[in-house]
Order: C-alpha cells, then structure tokens, then sequence
C-alpha cells in the first residue's frame, strides 16, 4: 500500500462520519452512503507522486470536488428532463391527451431502445450523457481508447434517434 494511500484510508475511517454529514448537506439526489462509497474508490487510486502532507485537507477537497460533480451530474439530469419536457409537451404547461399519449409512446420507445443498447455502448453512453463524465475519462476508465468511446457515443445516439422517430405501422396511414 502505497504511503498516500495509507494517509487517506487512515484519515477517510476517522472522518467517516463528518463526511457523511457532509455529503447530507451537499446532495440533494445521491445518498451519502453512495458518496461516500465514491470518495472511497477515488482514494483508492490517489498514487505516491506528489506525498499528501495533509491529509485531512487532501480528503475534504477530493470529498468537495465529488459532491460538485454529483452537483453538475444533478443539474444536467434537470436540464435534460426540462428539455424532454419542453420537446414532448412543447410551450404548452398542460398537453392535449393526444400529445401526452404519442409522448409517452416516443418516451417508451426511446426507453426501451436504451434498455437494449449492447454493452459497452449502454454503459459509455450513460457515464457521458447522463453522468456528465468526459469522453477522456470515460476511456480511461473502461481502457480504450477516445476514438472507440466516441463511436459507441455516436452508436447510442443513433439508435435512440432511430428509436424516437419510428413509428408503430399499424398506425401509419
């Protein structure tokens, strides 16, 4: 174990509980028992160079850092589903029952070609798209390269759109 690793693992059990308070305060959609899971794994991969000289002060800014990238996760969730609603439902705050029934129809169908996306497609599309995770860091994180991060980006975009524009041919016509 490396000497970093053995600062912050020590510092991280003394200071589970006020990071748990924390994480409570920052996050509105994530559970602090899930944060704190994620800081966990992030110091797992702190290495050697350059040495940690405080430890405590290392783990609240890596806990900070987390609690606003869930933050910016949190808000860019918003901002898609208040553009979804914004594309389903248009100006409009109340829809027709025509409207809101091929919405619901569009919305399961892209749901459902989402579901079935082949892995690692469905995985890189949901760590960009819905966790707002880099291209960069999403190769690095599942080891290949950005060129094969962004053709399953461009794969996942496309069959969803496929899937958004289909329509049922029974009813076509």
């Amino acid at each position: 174990m490396s000497n970093n690793l053995f600062i912050l693992n020590n510092v991280f059990a003394a200071e589970r509980n006020a990071l748990t308070r924390l994480f409570q305060k920052m996050s509105r959609t994530m559970a602090a028992e899930d944060l704190l899971q994620t800081l966990w794994l992030r110091i797992q991969r702190v290495g050697d160079n350059p040495p940690i000289h405080n430890g405590r002060a290392y783990l609240y800014r890596l806990a900070s850092n987390l609690a606003v990238d869930q933050g910016r996760a949190d808000a860019r969730i918003e901002r898609l589903q208040a553009e979804a609603r914004l594309i389903l439902y248009g100006d409009e705050s109340t829809p027709d029952v025509e409207q809101a029934f091929l919405a619901r129809e569009e919305l399961e169908r892209v749901m459902a070609a989402a579901e079935r996306l082949p892995e690692p497609t469905r995985t890189i599309f949901w760590l960009n798209r819905m966790k707002d995770v880099p291209l960069r860091e999403v190769a690095v994180m599942l080891g290949v390269s950005r060129t094969t991060v962004e053709k399953h980006i461009k794969r996942a975009i496309t069959l969803l759109g496929d899937a958004r524009n289909s329509q049922d041919v029974s009813r076509q016509g």
